[in-house]
């Protein structure tokens, strides 16, 4: 699942690691890119996340399924909005080949698990596009995940099911729970340091954890979708000054979102 060994920061990564990010989304569904962030950099956005979380904005913090999991719209201002946390040139490289070259960001999230969360019910973000299909469709959108602290166990890294991705339901799976259908599978857990990059098929099986640790467990989350794909969620609108204060490129990749006066 990881793409490539800890190394010096390059600015890109070479194409066998692409390759080898590629084909770990086809065959699991996830790839992880190690130390693609420096700690330093993962700090900041740690602490400006946090106290964007306690200052609970009206409307921006939401729970979701099982206790103390929340998860919180992300403004597009710095240093969320800062390009290397929107469109990381790793994430960008296998982006485009999983994508295509104009794909664009949907969406703009975060999730937490507050010490004490229980398990989250078995999901996936997305069910297939084409669901009259008797064989997976290609990727649509990817899942990039930027964790905001080392994932462990004791903290409540994330459950997945690496391959789940490729299943196909039929009409006797109607009705019937992910979290009873992901008994029969196996299922590995995404403990990973922080400055890594997890990139995930929406499709995949996977849910939040317990936090038995003493601090919170945050990660920011963005979904970048093919051109083609229409959809949005409408809570991705960016500031004037953003949108002008980007380079081209990532201009580009937010192309879709409305654009609000500064």
């Amino acid at each position: 699942m990881h793409v490539t060994e800890p190394q010096q920061r390059p600015t890109e990564l070479d194409g066998a690691a692409v390759s080898v990010a590629v084909r770990s989304l086809r065959d699991s569904g996830l790839a992880v890119i190690p130390e693609a962030y420096p700690l330093d950099y993962i700090a900041e956005l740690h602490d400006a996340y946090h106290a964007l979380l306690d200052s609970g904005p009206e409307g921006r913090v939401q729970p979701t399924s099982g206790t103390h999991h929340v998860q919180m719209q992300v403004p597009l201002v710095q240093p969320f909005s800062d390009v290397a946390t929107v469109a990381h040139p790793f994430a960008v490289q296998v982006l485009t080949r999983v994508l295509g070259e104009k794909f664009q960001c949907s969406y703009y999230n975060s999730n937490t698990a507050y010490p004490g969360s229980t398990h989250q019910r078995v999901h996936r973000d997305s069910a297939p596009i084409f669901e009259d299909f008797a064989v997976p469709s290609p990727t649509t959108g990817i899942v990039v995940n930027i964790p905001l602290c080392d994932f462990t166990e004791e903290n409540g890294s994330t459950e997945v099911w690496p391959g789940s991705h490729l299943i196909v339901d039929t009409p006797d799976d109607a009705g019937v729970e992910l979290n009873e259908r992901s008994k029969a599978l196996a299922s590995s857990r995404v403990n990973i340091p922080a400055g890594s990059i997890v990139l995930r098929d929406p499709r995949v099986w996977h849910r939040g954890t317990p936090n038995q640790s003493t601090q919170e467990r945050a990660m920011l989350a963005l979904v970048y979708k093919r051109s083609w794909w229409g959809w949005r969620a409408p809570s991705l609108r960016v500031p004037a000054s953003t949108m002008r204060d980007w380079p081209e490129h990532v201009q580009q990749i937010f192309a879709g979102a409305p654009v609000d006066p500064d």
